[in-house]
């Protein structure tokens, strides 16, 4: 309620609700990784409140997951899931199509993704906030996440999804946030003024 970071020259009135799909979008530097860091309380508000509900538990895939290289893939998600004390998800690892005994130093870009995903999602969350998931996904990838996600929020956990891909979430989103910065806004005035 109210928040607000000064930097970012906005404040956030925000509800996130069972089975809501927050969708947020903007331009680089509008403040899309800072909105996600303040709801998770890695960075305080300078002003207003963050409420969350106690024993709520939150998934996170940041923009740049780091992964241990010299461990397959399988072993990593095993040692995920027994530190969420679930089973793996096997079905989910397969739509996401992971190369599961390949060491993840031999990943692509797009194999890696897969990993920190299927990492996040194991589980059952609350709340899974993902910041740009798409980076290095294929289509086919791209549509079974969102397969995934559709089946998660029926079971009633809650996204907040960060893209600069907003249309391959548009039908997922319950709710829309776009973020503009100063900086864009600056230059899209002065380029409206050349015309």
């Amino acid at each position: 309620k109210d928040v607000t970071k000064n930097y970012l020259q906005t404040s956030f009135n925000l509800e996130i609700k069972p089975s809501d799909c927050l969708l947020v979008t903007g331009s680089n530097g509008s403040g899309k990784t800072t909105l996600l860091r303040l709801i998770l309380g890695f960075t305080k508000p300078d002003h207003g409140i963050i409420t969350i509900c106690k024993k709520l538990k939150i998934g996170y895939l940041p923009e740049k997951a780091e992964l241990p290289l010299f461990t397959t893939a399988l072993d990593y998600l095993l040692m995920i899931a027994k530190i969420k004390k679930v089973e793996l998800d096997i079905k989910m690892l397969n739509e996401l199509n992971i190369p599961l005994f390949k060491k993840i130093n031999h990943l692509s870009k797009g194999n890696h993704q897969r990993v920190a995903i299927a990492a996040t999602l194991i589980g059952k969350s609350d709340l899974i906030i993902l910041d740009e998931p798409l980076s290095g996904l294929d289509r086919k990838t791209t549509n079974a996440l969102i397969r995934i996600i559709k089946k998660m929020m029926e079971n009633n956990q809650s996204f907040i999804i960060s893209s600069h891909s907003p249309n391959a979430f548009k039908k997922l989103a319950t709710n829309f946030l776009e973020l503009w910065s100063i900086i864009f806004l600056i230059t899209f005035f002065i380029k409206e003024l050349e015309y």
